[in-house]
């Protein structure tokens, strides 16, 4: 990473950030990725007060992207958003070789940082989870957030291994989306003054902010992105609102959902990649009753 003040990082990188969707451009399952759309959607985010963008992630259906095609989704998030806020981009592969070369080309197309999350679905250790960042990171002078979400990736970057992480210079923050108030209370006390801390799970966002995070990181804010921006400024009142509809989203399939709700926006946003399901007409039903 290159050399970046503390102070720098920390006014940059804060604030209500939304995990992008990847829309495909038609209703077929699996069709191309829609770099139009995503030009688009990422213009309406900005103007309703997202304050930066993280493509390619968990809610954008990395992991049934090629290569290729997370390298389109980033470069359009860079184009739609035109500098006007922090674009962090998904690098995570199956290789560490892959994401070092991802990392290096959402550096050449001007995103402003990096997320990975540990290696996948085989046990890895502090000292195997250390130098699978360690092979991104001396790869880009981007900034690398470590992205922490075991409940998926079956790994977990320890406190310990964080800190070996920051005082390598590998790292410049951690995204976390346990949703547990110790976890994050802990990262927030041992990290929080030095580097940037972000939390997650949309209905974490309240909690979050009242334990120090730097930002946070929602799914929902791609339909409702203002909703999301009054949150994290402070209007705790919306947070038992952002329950219901995560309540409601989950049970149906929350990217499924959410790009319906966001081609009743007007951004069509086309069907999520199998192994999703479709929605049903029962489905719709509920969700066209929903007051966006």
């Amino acid at each position: 990473m290159s050399e970046t003040t503390i102070e720098n990082l920390k006014t940059k990188f804060k604030g209500c950030y939304v995990a992008t969707l990847t829309p495909f451009g038609n209703q077929e399952i699996g069709g191309a990725v829609d770099t139009a759309t995503i030009r688009n959607h990422v213009k309406w985010l900005l103007d309703n007060g997202v304050e930066g963008l993280c493509p390619a992630g968990t809610t954008g259906e990395f992991l049934y992207l090629s290569d290729e095609e997370k390298r389109a989704i980033i470069a359009a998030t860079v184009e739609g958003a035109e500098g006007r806020v922090p674009t962090i981009a998904g690098v995570w592969a199956f290789t560490s070789h892959d994401a070092a070369s991802l990392a290096k080309y959402a550096e050449s197309v001007g995103a402003d940082g990096v997320f990975l999350p540990t290696p996948i679905y085989y046990p890895a250790g502090d000292n195997e989870i250390f130098h699978w960042y360690e092979a991104v990171a001396r790869a880009t002078s981007l900034p690398v957030f470590a992205y922490n979400i075991p409940q998926y990736a079956a790994n977990t970057v320890s406190i310990a291994c964080l800190h070996h992480l920051f005082d390598a210079g590998l790292i410049a923050g951690v995204k976390d989306s346990t949703g547990k108030a110790d976890r994050v209370g802990e990262l927030v006390r041992n990290f929080g003054e030095h580097h940037v801390v972000y939390a997650a799970s949309d209905g974490f966002a309240t909690e979050g902010r009242k334990l120090g995070a730097d930002g946070f990181i929602s799914a929902i804010a791609n339909a409702t992105p203002a909703l999301f921006a009054r949150l994290w400024a402070g209007d705790e009142s919306l947070q038992p609102q952002v329950d219901a509809l995560r309540s409601t989203l989950k049970q149906m399939g929350s990217i499924a959902a959410l790009k319906y709700l966001l081609h009743r926006q007007g951004f069509p946003f086309g069907n999520a990649r199998l192994p999703f399901s479709e929605l049903t007409g029962e489905h719709r039903q509920i969700l066209d009753s929903i007051a966006l």
